[in-house]
């Protein structure tokens, strides 16, 4: 049953998106505008936790059996254990001046699942001084469970240049 909601909510989202680059179009009805605005509070709960490198603000936000594909290895990371271990190692290596920010964001719902996608710029100062600026792409899948949003599924990733297989971390929206 969970495969088929995906599949349906994967099928909205791109055709939303396919038509008019815009995810809340007026004919969606009243239950999925609230839970799309939902959604947009789960993300800035997200960005704030985020921001202030606060691993188990972040790790509330997600379900149990989170699947993630972050930017670097390994290929996935599988359960909240995982992820959250990502999450730390990445943090540690940032001054307090961590920040992100959210450009052409999507957000949907269709029932219970939704989703939330679009580009952002992670930035601040490195632990050795050096500044880091990467625009990334961001895919979330969610499902509403005891009343929460909770991301199941996340995709983070960095176009590559096809032929010599390296990232392209110089582009911007």
């Amino acid at each position: 049953m969970k495969a088929i909601r995906l599949l349906i909510l994967t099928v909205a989202a791109t055709a939303s998106i396919a038509t008019n680059g815009q995810t809340e179009s007026p004919s969606a009805a009243a239950g999925d505008l609230v839970a799309a605005k939902e959604i947009r509070g789960w993300l800035d709960r997200w960005m704030k936790a985020f921001k202030e490198k606060d691993a188990d603000a972040v790790m509330a936000l997600y379900a149990d059996d989170v699947i993630a594909y972050d930017v670097v290895p390994p290929l996935q990371y599988v359960g909240k254990a995982a992820y959250r271990a990502d999450y730390q190692q990445f943090f540690s290596q940032y001054d307090s001046n961590l920040n992100v920010e959210i450009r052409d964001l999507h957000v949907g719902a269709t029932g219970d699942v939704g989703y939330a996608a679009g580009l952002e710029l992670i930035s601040g100062t490195l632990k050795h001084g050096q500044k880091s600026a990467v625009w990334l792409r961001f895919t979330s899948l969610l499902r509403k469970s005891d009343g929460r949003w909770l991301d199941f599924h996340d995709h983070v990733s960095v176009p590559v240049e096809i032929e010599s297989g390296k990232a392209m971390l110089e582009l911007k929206p």
